[in-house]
């Protein structure tokens, strides 16, 4: 979801992980290899890679920012599932 973002009104909603990526593939990738990484949020400018548990109940909570690129994964798209 491009220039989306986490709207959080608990702590719950924190990354379990940040790292600095050169690109949006990359931090793609790196959700994809991390096992309880259910979302992922990539700010373009300081190329921060946010991690995230299971935020299926904040996707409908979800507030306009020019800066990111919020990723959910898809049930089955892992590779090893």
């Amino acid at each position: 979801m491009r220039e989306w973002k986490f709207r959080c009104a608990n702590t719950t909603c924190l990354p379990f992980l940040n790292l600095i990526t050169s690109t949006i593939m990359k931090c793609q990738m790196a959700c994809l290899a991390q096992v309880y990484c259910r979302a992922a949020s990539f700010y373009q400018s300081t190329s921060n890679c946010e991690l995230f548990t299971d935020m299926s109940n904040e996707i409908a909570h979800m507030q306009p920012d020019t800066d990111i690129t919020t990723m959910i994964v898809i049930a089955g798209t892992r590779s090893p599932p």
